[in-house]
């Protein structure tokens, strides 16, 4: 059987364990990009890779302010000698993921990808699903993830000791992306959350199957399927860009789940019963911030710098239209293009920390 192109799909094969253990399955002559802040929490992580006699350790500072075209030369001129065969691996952050993801797949037109996620974002959502991209800046303002590639990591390594260092507001954003897979993909188990939080262990393995398990039926966006994942990244990209990226990613689609959650309302696709609801199990459950960070970061935006940053949205229409993932019930969704009009009027009630 011929190997299989880059960017092809493949399914997630997770291992779980130490990752002094599992830094045992690395090929000996890979390259390695470590997060230099969880190297130093984690002392034992750079000699576990050296023993694998790498060809380089890159070490990069996470955050999105790494996720540019300076983060992506480092690692593909570090990676300038690994052969077509040769492995990637990544130990990260959803951020240095992404850089790693677009390297892998241009060195050598293609080269292999282990992901090793360090944040609970990362573990549940970005190390999953082959999606890799960087930053770029337009009229002044950082636009997320114009310039990417699909390159599906052939391994992913779940170390639970790499999660014990990461603060509380790192821990309720990851669980925000978790909640929302399962808000938006499996009512009852979104019920059962209700009922009683899971464990983090449980949290992580709900959330990678359901991404999964829409990564394999639509891989590469195309039919439309895999648009669910972009429940409130919309107007949360939005925040995370006006807050000059102070503002978490996860804690902007927390608060842009909000935004979605007025929307559908406004629309008439989600029932007020449901808005109401969710928003509440939202505060509740993975701790969603509350209005008055929207109120915050939208006081002193012109409306024209938002109606840019919506236009330079990768899930924008082909006419620029704005598409949104709206939940018509728990666990349904719909995805309809939302008139500028329709969310103009959310505007001022956004600005005042107000539930429209």
């Amino acid at each position: 059987m011929s190997p299989l192109p880059p960017g092809a799909y493949k399914p997630a094969t997770d291992h779980w364990g130490s990752f002094t253990k599992l830094s045992k399955r690395l090929p000996e002559g890979s390259v390695a990009v470590v997060d230099r802040t969880v190297a130093h929490f984690h002392p034992g992580l750079i000699p576990a890779l050296e023993a694998r006699n790498p060809r380089a350790i890159i070490q990069i500072t996470g955050g999105e302010k790494a996720k540019n075209l300076a983060s992506l030369e480092k690692v593909l001129v570090g990676g300038i000698a690994l052969p077509r065969s040769g492995t990637l691996v990544v130990v990260g952050g959803g951020t240095l993921g992404d850089v790693a993801t677009v390297a892998a797949h241009l060195l050598k037109r293609g080269v292999r990808l282990v992901q090793v996620p360090t944040t609970l974002l990362a573990a549940v959502d970005s190390s999953l699903g082959g999606k890799g991209a960087v930053d770029l800046i337009s009229r002044g303002n950082v636009v997320k993830n114009p310039a990417g590639v699909f390159h599906y990591a052939d391994e992913g390594w779940i170390c639970p000791e790499l999660f014990a260092s990461l603060s509380e507001s790192q821990l309720r954003e990851g669980a925000i992306e978790a909640w929302k897979m399962v808000v938006c993909l499996d009512g009852p188990l979104f019920r059962r959350y209700m009922r009683k939080a899971p464990e983090l262990k449980k949290l992580v393995k709900d959330a990678r199957r359901l991404k999964e398990s829409v990564c394999a039926q639509d891989p590469y966006e195309q039919t439309g399927l895999r648009r669910v994942l972009n429940f409130g990244h919309s107007f949360g990209h939005v925040l995370e860009s006006l807050s000059r990226f102070k503002l978490s990613h996860g804690d902007a689609v927390g608060l842009g789940m909000l935004c979605a959650l007025d929307v559908g309302r406004t629309m008439g696709i989600t029932p007020a019963s449901v808005a109401d609801e969710v928003e509440q199990v939202l505060y509740r459950g993975p701790g969603v911030l509350g209005r008055d960070r929207i109120a915050h970061l939208l006081r002193r935006a012109p409306i024209g710098a938002v109606v840019d940053l919506l236009a330079a949205d990768k899930k924008a229409g082909k006419s620029g239209e704005l598409r949104m993932v709206l939940l018509t019930g728990i666990g349904a969704f719909e995805v309809r293009d939302v008139p500028e009009a329709t969310w103009r009027t959310l505007w001022p009630a956004w600005k005042q920390g107000l539930r429209p």
